[in-house]
């Protein structure tokens, strides 16, 4: 049976002790430095992430304002090139207006003239064509009857002068 030794006791408590002092110094104290640097590091990481998150985070915040901002600007550049494409477009309707009045203007006063000088040219013939007529009138009344012959020649001086 199992028999109850001071001495062994004695010495077993020692060699446990030693034991347990080898494995703290050995063992522990390594592994306990090892987990504690790898916790520091594993914080320290976690907390280098959360940095880079909010950096990334007010880079999203500050390229979305820019892209905001920079919608903003195109419209406005949209809206201006509209703008001046609509200024352009009645500078050239109004210059295109005026060409066109002053090429009717300029036609109707062709057409005046032209027809001031076709009407011109038709009473030239009319009285032509009547001078002829009464000088063949007054040949022949002429030798038909004196006085008739200066009746007629009065009213055609007195019609050629009122023309």
């Amino acid at each position: 049976m199992i028999r109850f030794s001071f001495p062994t006791f004695i010495f077993q408590t020692i060699n446990f002790l030693v034991t347990l002092y080898l494995i703290y110094r050995f063992v522990y104290k390594p592994l306990a430095n090892y987990i504690s640097k790898r916790q520091e590091t594993i914080h320290n990481e976690l907390e280098q992430a959360r940095m880079e998150r909010e950096k990334a985070e007010a880079l999203r915040i500050e390229y979305e304002e820019k892209l905001k901002e920079a919608q903003k600007r195109a419209e406005s550049i949209i809206e201006e090139a509209k703008r001046q494409a609509e200024l352009e477009r009645a500078q050239i309707l109004d210059r295109a207006n005026r060409e066109a009045q002053a090429l009717l203007t300029r036609a109707q006063n062709e057409l005046l003239l032209e027809r001031r000088h076709a009407i011109e040219k038709f009473k030239e013939e009319i009285v032509g064509l009547i001078m002829d007529l009464t000088a063949k009138l007054i040949i022949t009344e002429l030798n038909n009857k004196d006085e008739l012959k200066e009746k007629i020649l009065e009213e055609y001086l007195e019609r050629v002068k009122s023309n």
